[in-house]
């Protein structure tokens, strides 16, 4: 599947995971609720042979528990591949890739597992692959996403909407929640929807005349425009704030579900925030579509690639390293001192070891640097 940031890539490819059909294809004969799907994001922060070598390491762990250690990709494609050989039918689900050298060493062998892909660049896709393009929805769909639990507005309202949103699955949606979380507390909806018009008109993509076309999809100046207008218009709904707390989630990884408890720790550092009103804010970013919000595991967040790109755009470099210091000293002064390994070497400062988040176990020496 190929399309811009926004458009329902993934969220496409979760649809066909979760298809009844598909998980018959590939059921697993000792536990047939537990189809031999995966599901893994490569992102554009995995570049170079180590990083991509490293996350193909980690896909072979993640499907068949094997450890073996590469430093060269295609070594490690090559045995993620001949591991492959030896299951079953499978589906990989390869999402979010941005470079052929990410893609080539999930393409070595393993003629049993299906491939879906999801990318921005349709050239690195195999010249024999199944091309999937998802680009703007169409009428219906869009209208229904837009509408989507609102109370009935005029249809040339609706028109107007679906033009200027592109019919963009990502500006819908938050279209719809922008309605909704208004009109929720009593607020016309009519009226809330012609206020949101208008400023899409003036704020984002030039204004549409024709209530039935839409602005080029496939220009990122006007995506840009588009939701930079969606999202003030959301964050200007927060509480006092509320927009800084929002804005400062620009400095965590790229497509990576980060604890709330880590949230907790960057905002009592910047706003005096404690651990419950990190999730009621959360929550109510989530209600926005601002950002996803999963209860597991005590609960984590997620923020699509094109409202990170946004906020990281709206902090300057000083901010970012400021919050990324921030952050790093309101972690460590969770941790132990380390011990020194002999009088005359240098204070270690903290057993940074002992951390127990997976997200700063991972990441950790990213927030470093950046701090």
């Amino acid at each position: 599947m190929s399309g811009a940031g926004g458009f329902g890539k993934t969220t496409l490819a979760t649809a066909v995971c979760a298809r009844r059909r598909v998980r018959w294809r590939f059921r697993s004969g000792l536990f047939p609720l537990r189809p031999r799907i995966y599901i893994v994001t490569i992102g554009r922060d995995v570049r170079g042979r180590a990083a991509v070598a490293a996350k193909v390491v980690e896909v072979a762990r993640f499907i068949t528990g094997d450890t073996t250690e590469f430093n060269d990709p295609y070594l490690a494609g090559a045995h993620l591949g001949r591991l492959l050989d030896k299951r079953p039918r499978t589906l990989l689900v390869l999402d979010d890739v941005w470079e052929a050298e990410q893609l080539d060493p999930f393409l070595v062998a393993g003629r049993r597992c299906v491939r879906l892909v999801t990318t921005r660049n349709p050239s690195l896709l195999p010249p024999d692959a199944r091309r999937i393009p998802v680009d703007q929805m169409s009428p219906e769909q869009a209208r229904a996403v837009l509408t989507r639990n609102l109370p009935n507005l005029p249809d040339p309202l609706v028109n107007a909407l679906l033009a200027a949103t592109g019919r963009w699955a990502l500006l819908l949606r938050l279209t719809n929640r922008l309605i909704a979380e208004q009109s929720g507390t009593g607020a016309d909806s009519t009226t809330v929807a012609e206020r949101i018009l208008q400023r899409l008109r003036i704020q984002g993509p030039a204004a549409v005349d024709d209530a039935a076309a839409t602005w080029n999809l496939d220009d990122p100046l006007l995506r840009n425009q588009a939701i930079e207008a969606s999202i003030e218009a959301s964050a200007s709904l927060l509480r006092s704030g509320g927009r800084d707390r929002f804005a400062e989630l620009g400095i965590f990884a790229e497509d990576e579900s980060v604890p709330i408890s880590v949230v907790a720790r960057l905002w009592h550092a910047t706003g005096q925030l404690n651990e419950g009103e990190t999730r009621v804010l959360c929550g109510r970013l989530e209600r926005l579509s601002l950002l996803t919000l999963d209860p597991r595991n005590r609960g984590t967040i997620r923020l699509h690639d094109v409202i990170r790109d946004y906020l990281r755009g709206s902090l300057s470099t000083a901010g970012l390293t400021l919050l990324n210091g921030l952050l790093i000293d309101s972690i460590a002064a969770t941790l132990p001192p380390a011990q020194r390994l002999a009088p005359t070497t240098p204070d270690p400062g903290h057993a940074w070891w002992q951390l127990q988040a997976g997200y700063l176990l991972d990441h950790l020496v990213e927030h470093l640097l950046a701090a």
